[in-house]
């Protein structure tokens, strides 16, 4: 197993001697090698994980940069292997709400240089994503966040539901059939702060 950061910051952290306490015993494990290297160049063999796991990475990334990350992990994931993406919907209604607080977002953008294109471009990287895998599947996992899982086939012709145009279709239950969200937004509101909720 590897596990690859892109950050200095984050090898650190992994590093870490947890002076949270959240760990209360770390094992040793010679099957995880932790590297630090290029997501969209990895040099890892191809077809050789079974798993990965993109945790707010895209949302980082210029589309362009996103796409090869995907293609990497499309690249080195076995056949039946996934890729497992949990990221920002700007789709739901808290993230909306929040993009269209000018004054608000404006904070975020602050930090997060791609957001905007981020955003935009959520289904164009979806549709990238269900062109490329064979069974993709997105949820809600929080009120502001997406969880998506896309399994990678051994063959394009494996019975798996497509558009007219040959592409697989997206199992999307993010959500309600009344249009809602499948979950309720529980993160503070602006004006509010942890000693009022």
């Amino acid at each position: 197993k590897t596990l690859l950061k892109l950050a200095p910051s984050a090898m650190d952290a992994a590093d870490s001697n947890n002076s949270h306490g959240w760990i209360t015993a770390i094992d040793s494990d010679t099957r995880i090698q932790l590297r630090q290297g290029d997501i969209a160049n990895t040099q890892l063999p191809s077809n050789s994980a079974s798993v990965v796991n993109l945790v707010f990475v895209l949302h980082e990334l210029p589309t362009s940069a996103a796409k090869q990350v995907i293609l990497e992990a499309h690249r080195i994931l076995q056949p039946g292997g996934q890729l497992w993406i949990s990221e920002m919907d700007f789709e739901s209604p808290a993230y909306k709400a929040q993009r269209e607080n000018a004054l608000l977002f404006s904070l975020l953008r602050a930090t997060e240089p791609y957001l905007d294109e981020y955003a935009d471009g959520m289904p164009e990287l979806r549709n990238f994503i269900a062109d490329m895998f064979d069974v993709v599947k997105i949820t809600a996992a929080t009120g502001r966040h997406y969880a998506l899982v896309a399994e990678k086939g051994v063959a394009k012709d494996d019975g798996a539901d497509k558009d007219s145009k040959g592409r697989t279709l997206l199992e999307d239950s993010r959500f309600r059939e009344d249009g809602s969200y499948a979950i309720d937004d529980t993160h503070l509101k602006p004006w509010e702060s942890k000693q009022d909720s």
